[in-house]
C-alpha cells in the first residue's frame, strides 16, 4: 500500500532544492511561493521566475534521474507535499489534473528548449560567418550569453507563473 504523501514547511529563503541536486521526489506547492535560479549564490546568479500554489517542482530528478536545472528558493513562508518516487504512482493515479499538468509542463519546455537550440544555431551561424570576415569578432563571453539566454529561456518555458 502507497503511504501518502508528506508536507513541509520552508522558511523565507531556505533552499528547496539546489541546482544540481539529484533527489527521488518531486514537490507540489500547497501555499506560498518559490523562486527559481540558476547558479544561486554566486556572483553570476539567474533569477528565472516564480512558482505559486498548485505547481510542481522537483519532476526532473523524480522522473529523469537527472540533476535539478535550476536552485528552488521558498518566499516566504512555503508549505509543499513531497512526494516520493515510492508514491509516484498512487499520486499520480488519485490526482490524474495533477499528471496532466506535469506532462503539459515537461511537453512544453521540451518544445521551448528545441526552438531555442535553433534559434541559437542560427544565431551561431551568423556569429561564425563574421569570424570568418574578422577573427577578432569572436567573443566567448557573448557566446556563453547567448546560450544561457536560450537555456534560461527553455527552463521557464512552462515553469513559470
Amino acid at each position: 500500500m502507497d503511504k501518502k504523501p508528506l508536507m513541509a514547511l520552508f522558511n523565507d529563503n531556505e533552499v528547496m532544492i539546489r541546482e544540481g541536486d539529484t533527489r527521488s521526489e518531486m514537490y507540489k506547492i500547497i501555499s506560498g511561493k518559490a523562486a527559481l535560479y540558476l547558479h544561486f549564490g554566486e556572483e553570476n546568479e539567474y533569477f528565472i521566475g516564480v512558482l505559486s500554489a498548485g505547481k510542481c517542482f522537483g519532476d526532473v530528478s523524480l522522473l529523469a534521474g537527472k540533476p535539478s536545472p535550476y536552485t528552488v528558493v521558498a518566499v516566504g513562508e512555503v508549505m509543499v507535499m513531497r512526494i516520493q518516487a515510492e508514491q509516484f504512482e498512487g499520486f499520480v493515479r488519485d490526482n490524474a489534473k495533477n499528471a496532466v499538468d506535469i506532462m503539459k509542463n515537461m511537453a512544453t519546455r521540451i518544445v521551448m528548449l528545441n526552438a531555442n537550440l535553433n534559434l541559437l544555431a542560427d544565431e551561431l551561424s551568423v556569429l561564425a560567418k563574421e569570424v570568418e570576415k574578422t577573427p577578432q569578432a569572436l567573443n566567448y563571453t557573448d557566446i556563453t550569453q547567448k546560450i544561457r539566454m536560450y537555456q534560461i529561456a527553455g527552463i521557464t518555458g512552462g515553469l513559470s507563473d
